[in-house]
């Protein structure tokens, strides 16, 4: 399946698309719920598979729901066969506790072959809990 034709499905199909290309999304509760051009929005309901030991928000699934949201909005700019992320860095500010937590991504500057997009997660009072900055590597044949 293209590119394009993944974006063209809408969210609700994205989601079904997602969680079966890539299960670990349906395991952590993620789901898209914003996808326009150069930006990408989601939720994470932070169920016991994406906790850490005292019931936080786990560091690592932090920057899965990051690179997966923060790739979305690489992907509604690539006009090239598919992409990778390059980099992903990401400053944990506050503990997730509150949950549903939202993760939201924007692409800063899309050039030739890179993306370099900014991306956060907020919690349920919308205390931001984590900030990243990532490149994503178009790929073209």
């Amino acid at each position: 399946m293209g590119l394009r034709s993944v974006l063209a499905m809408g969210v609700d199909r994205i989601n079904e698309f997602i969680h079966k290309a890539e299960p670990i999304t349906a395991f952590l509760g993620y789901r898209l719920v914003e996808l326009s051009e150069g930006r990408a929005c989601a939720e994470l309901d932070a169920g016991e598979n994406a906790q850490r030991v005292g019931g936080m928000l786990h560091g690592g699934v932090i920057m899965t729901a990051l690179d997966e949201t923060m790739g979305f909005a690489a992907l509604t700019l690539n006009d090239g066969d598919d992409q990778v992320t390059v980099e992903l860095k990401v400053n944990f500010l506050e503990p997730g506790v509150k949950k549903p937590f939202k993760i939201c991504g924007q692409v800063v500057r899309r050039g030739n072959r890179i993306a370099v997009v900014e991306g956060e997660v907020r919690d349920a009072d919308g205390r931001l809990i984590a900030k990243a900055l990532g490149t994503w590597y178009y790929l073209k044949k």
